[in-house]
């Protein structure tokens, strides 16, 4: 099976994700908060959160439930490096988290039930309210 195997500063642990039933492998390095001078974050104490995710999510037979699966959630600093290599093993690490997938209507019907639900659920977020006597 294919599989990311990720070390940071070139220490241990080195992890390896992957699965035999996987149809999407990510390492995921994100940057948020104030990252530049012209920036205009949403807090207001300047922080910068630097973050590594190495996940999947499955893609299984017969039905059977999809999982988004975890193997590495780590906090970084600046000047830390971080190493993915891509191989084939039938070895790797296993997950520290998973959740359910939800799944995804293959009709037409009922995507437009899943629709309806969500315009509904956020409509007041998204319009106007009507004025008294209009």
């Amino acid at each position: 099976m294919y599989a990311l195997k990720i070390s940071i500063n070139g220490r241990e642990p080195v992890i390896t994700g992957g699965a035999t039933d996987l149809c999407v492998l990510s390492a995921i390095l994100s940057l948020t908060g104030k990252l530049g001078p012209e920036a205009e974050p949403r807090r207001d104490d300047g922080s910068v959160d630097i973050d590594l995710r190495l996940g999947g999510l499955t893609a299984r037979a017969n039905g059977a439930a999809d999982e988004h699966l975890d193997w590495l959630r780590a906090d970084l600093q600046i000047g830390d490096v971080v190493t993915i290599r891509i191989l084939e093993t039938d070895h790797t690490d296993p997950v520290i988290s998973g959740r359910e997938a939800e799944r995804m209507a293959d009709d037409e019907r009922a995507y437009f039930e899943h629709c309806k639900k969500a315009y509904f659920e956020m409509r007041e977020k998204f319009e106007p309210s009507p004025q008294p006597g209009g």
